[in-house]
């Protein structure tokens, strides 16, 4: 077994840890504790992102760190990637409108997404946090191995543990937007631009999209049509630069001997198909 291949396989065991503990807490513990609603969603965060990112930490500790300078970026790089936030909306909304239809699921409506809790959860504390997780801390282990890679893995395991609430096209939608903050991550050597973009993405495809519905449907309508635009034109866009992409020297996003170093990998394998229990559990 080569270096690249035992590290992923820790770095997944690491995160099947981490989030394991949480949805055991959240599946079979935390309706049982004689405590408020809100200090129960303090304790899953406790559970979550102390011990549980304590044992990433452990698990992953033996993995040598990958040191990244910070680069610059071209304005329409991040312009592009900002548009292609809204294809990931557009991409989302289609396939739940779709399982929807199939009589496979239903279209969601969350209004406590505008609380104050949810509103400082998806602009602050998620996008920090995950980002850290996710983006920076996968890169310190990770992208020593290829950029590509490091997207991949770190996309791929970012999507699939939101699977859990949503199912298949929250998967679908958070791949792809894994794949963008990591590609930002990768070009400017920090995860600070992906943290603010990781918040808007929040902002314009849940909180404004839920103020709108509780204000008139036209408007939201109206908004929607307009996130289609968007979307619509950061597909064009990419599809028209895609060659333009330059990863580990050569142009394009993905190449296959990479999505078979990732997707094959032992530990991706155990991580993937204990989430999708806990999937069908839930």
């Amino acid at each position: 077994m080569n270096h690249k291949e035992k590290d992923l396989e820790r770095v997944s065991f690491g995160i099947t840890v981490m989030f394991d503990l949480y949805w055991t807490y959240s599946c079979f513990i935390k309706r049982y504790l004689p405590i408020s609603d809100s200090l129960k969603t303090a304790v899953g965060l406790g559970v979550l992102y102390v011990i549980g990112l304590g044992f990433f930490l452990c698990i992953t500790q033996k993995i040598s760190p990958c040191k990244y300078d910070k680069k610059k970026i071209p304005v329409k790089t991040v312009f592009l990637c900002f548009l292609l936030q809204f294809t990931s909306i557009l991409v989302f909304t289609m396939l739940v409108n779709v399982s929807a239809a199939l009589g496979l699921g239903s279209i969601p409506s969350d209004s406590s997404a505008l609380s104050g809790y949810m509103l400082f959860m998806l602009l602050l504390f998620n996008p920090v946090v995950e980002e850290l997780v996710f983006r920076k801390l996968f890169a310190r282990k990770l992208l020593k191995y290829g950029e590509r890679f490091y997207i991949l893995a770190s996309s791929f395991c970012f999507a699939v543990v939101h699977g859990v609430s949503l199912g298949i096209p929250q998967i679908v939608y958070t791949f792809i937007l894994g794949m963008i903050w990591s590609y930002l991550t990768v070009k400017t050597g920090d995860i600070k631009l992906a943290i603010f973009m990781h918040g808007l993405s929040n902002l314009f495809g849940s909180i404004i999209t839920q103020a709108l519905l509780g204000i008139s449907l036209t408007a939201a309508g109206i908004y929607s049509m307009i996130l289609f635009l968007l979307g619509i034109t950061g597909l064009v866009l990419f599809l028209v630069n895609r060659k333009k992409i330059v990863l580990d020297g050569s142009t394009g996003l993905v190449k296959k001997a990479v999505i078979k170093d990732v997707l094959a990998n032992k530990g991706v394998l155990f991580f993937a198909g204990l989430t999708g229990i806990v999937m069908l559990l839930k």
